[in-house]
């Protein structure tokens, strides 16, 4: 039987979950510097809007262009398009608008837009990193005390009861890993134990044996690498209550 090892593939998961977060924060943090200097370079000018002209788009969606008048140091600018449009504006309406004083027709983001999007950027990249960075200290802090077992545990030899889906982890819709269930030899220790999670290509057969190193502060590893399938007519008796238990229902349904 090839040896099994324990997949990382959730908390690979977990640190692109991490990254992505902070690449959000960090973009938030970048387009509101670029904003505030974008502003500096502007001057707010009160435009009056003198058309709003509807079509439709190369995807088939409505669309709206905007077009203002207003002066700027004793100049006046007519029918210049502005840079967005909200269900709000009517012909007639006087809005804000930031102008480059060296080319008044060059409009700058409006200021919903500048509030919006770095907020958008920080409240997704906040979400994503606490989700990510709370998952890898869960898993340290599981791995910690794995280790911990393996290294001073007593080992006990258990009895695989269970193979089932990994469903904290999914890829593209579908359980990649699966996670065993076992109990030990000693019918006078009553305890489960679930390992860690290992790819569903592996064939875990049921009974099959496998060590789990338990410590004074009840952490436990289950090692993989120890497990060996059952010898034919050799099951212990807890295996053969499982498997009687099994056929039972089998024949009830």
């Amino acid at each position: 039987m090839a040896q099994i090892k324990a997949s990382k593939g959730g908390r690979t998961a977990m640190i692109v979950f991490t990254v992505v977060g902070v690449l959000l924060l960090a973009g938030a943090i970048a387009l509101g510097i670029f904003f505030a200097a974008d502003n500096n370079s502007r001057v707010p000018v009160q435009a009056t809007i003198t058309e709003i002209f509807g079509h439709y788009d190369s995807d088939g969606d409505r669309s709206y262009d905007v077009y203002a008048d207003f002066t700027l140091n004793g100049k006046e600018y007519e029918h210049i398009k502005l840079n967005y449009w909200d269900s709000g504006m009517e012909e007639g309406d006087v809005v804000t608008v930031y102008v480059d004083a060296d080319d008044p027709e060059s409009m700058g983001v409006p200021k919903v837009v500048q509030i919006i999007i770095p907020c958008a950027l920080v409240f997704f990249g906040a979400a994503f990193t606490l989700i990510g960075a709370l998952s890898i200290a869960k898993e340290n802090k599981k791995y910690r005390g794995e280790r911990a077992a393996k290294a001073a545990g007593t080992p006990i030899e258990c009895i695989v009861t269970s193979v089932m889906p990994d469903t904290s982890y999914t890829v593209n819709g579908r359980f990649v890993n699966n996670l065993l269930e076992c109990t030990p030899k000693d019918g006078n220790l009553m305890a489960t134990f679930v390992s860690r999670p290992f790819s569903a290509h592996q064939i875990v057969q049921l009974f099959s044996t496998i060590t789990v190193y338990v410590d004074r502060q009840n952490n436990y590893y289950v090692d993989l690498s120890t497990l060996t399938p059952p010898e034919p007519d050799s099951l212990p008796p807890q295996a053969q209550e499982i498997q009687e238990l099994n056929t039972s229902q089998n024949t009830d349904k």
